[in-house]
């Protein structure tokens, strides 16, 4: 988990260094501010592929079994097209 987050925070500020560094030369603060954020944001990455995982070796053993469109379907309520209602129109004038 360590190595894959090392990784992870190695490769999401060199992209982000190179693209600010475009801009002009970085300065130590914005290499650090850059820094912390990558690692932040490897943390939670990290966070949600093992959870990801857990869930899969879940399914595989049979604990709880989750259809395989679980997280795709949704219930769409299907309502009958409304059709007017024939309008009789009158030909003939009334007599009063």
């Amino acid at each position: 988990m360590k190595a894959r987050k090392k990784a992870l925070i190695s490769d999401i500020t060199s992209s982000v260094e190179s693209n600010v560094s475009k801009a002009g030369k970085l300065s130590k603060k914005v290499k650090k501010a850059i820094e912390r954020s990558a690692e932040k944001l490897a943390k939670k990455l990290v966070k949600i592929y093992d959870k990801e995982e857990k869930k899969k070796e879940k399914v595989q053993k049979g604990k709880k079994k989750l259809p395989e469109n679980a997280l795709k379907t949704k219930k769409i309520a299907v309502q009958a097209p409304v059709v007017p209602t024939p309008v009789t129109l009158q030909t003939e004038p009334v007599s009063e």
